[in-house]
């Protein structure tokens, strides 16, 4: 493989910026600096600040700004630029596969900070988006991200029963779940609801699509759906190794509950074992 001076560059730049970054006592303006000086330098068009009054994180590229709470994951999800970091997520979750119009309805469950939005509403800006994510943390930044006039965000999270469980919060690597992870940083008692009373709750009749991630917490999702699947034209699934202690994969038992409820799979993105189902009864 052939080494340019830019590729160099950018290695180099790269290696400086993740040592910095381990480095918790520099100031937030510090670290936004070097990556700035990083941005211009290697023509990147991106730029990070920090807002004191709510102490998030922001990115701009061009007329687009997001909020984040933590330096290292945002710089890491952010630095190759907010559009493609969307259409990352779009494209994982094998979503070009669809074809959205006016008034489809979108349940995001583990919406996190509401990066998938942007591309959701480049494909269809009439969709009504429903978010959902417990994490009190991020659903601040969710709501700050997402102000769509047609995005409905709910704090809870989703499970097989309603009810109150203690939820486990990773931030800093964005594995936050209901089972307990290898590691995280805070416990927190959350308000959970089954995708059945949510959907009942908000009047939805027909859903296009719902998009579940939930670290290791899919089944219990799915089975907390099962009322309402005939509702659901496209459910999209992650399932890769990240279920509790031994970040174990749920595709297995995702796949195999969808294709005994009559969903079929369309597509997969392998690298992060994300997975798109199509009901087969859905017209």
């Amino acid at each position: 493989m052939k080494i340019t001076p830019y590729k160099l560059t950018n290695f180099v730049f790269l290696q400086l910026l993740n040592r910095i970054q381990k480095i918790k006592d520099f100031p937030p303006s510090f670290l936004c600096f070097w990556e700035n000086f990083a941005s211009a330098i290697l023509r990147k068009g991106i730029r990070f600040s920090y807002d004191k009054d709510s102490q998030y994180f922001i990115v701009s590229e061009g007329h687009q700004k997001r909020f984040f709470s933590v330096f290292e994951r945002g710089t890491w999800l952010y630095r190759n630029g907010i559009s493609l970091r969307s259409e990352f997520l779009f494209k994982s979750y094998c979503l070009q596969n669809l074809s959205f119009k006016n008034d489809d309805v979108v349940i995001d469950c583990g919406a996190n900070s509401g990066d998938l939005t942007l591309k959701l509403f480049e494909a269809c800006d009439k969709l009504t988006y429903v978010g959902v994510e417990p994490s009190p943390n991020d659903y601040e930044v969710l709501k700050k991200n997402v102000s769509h006039e047609d995005a409905h965000l709910v704090q809870k999270a989703l499970g097989d029963k309603d009810g109150n469980l203690k939820f486990y919060i990773c931030s800093d690597r964005g594995d936050s779940s209901l089972i307990e992870p290898p590691s995280y940083n805070n416990v927190v008692d959350v308000e959970v609801v089954t995708l059945e009373n949510l959907v009942k709750s908000l009047n939805l009749e027909a859903i296009k699509l719902i998009k579940i991630e939930a670290e290791g917490f899919e089944p219990e999702i799915l089975q907390g759906a099962k009322g309402i699947l005939d509702k659901v034209e496209y459910i999209a699934v992650d399932g890769g190794y990240e279920r509790g202690i031994d970040c174990e994969q749920t595709l297995t038992t995702v796949t195999n509950f969808l294709l005994q409820n009559d969903f079929e799979m369309v597509d997969i993105y392998f690298p992060w074992y994300r997975a798109l189902f199509r009901n087969k009864s859905a017209s």
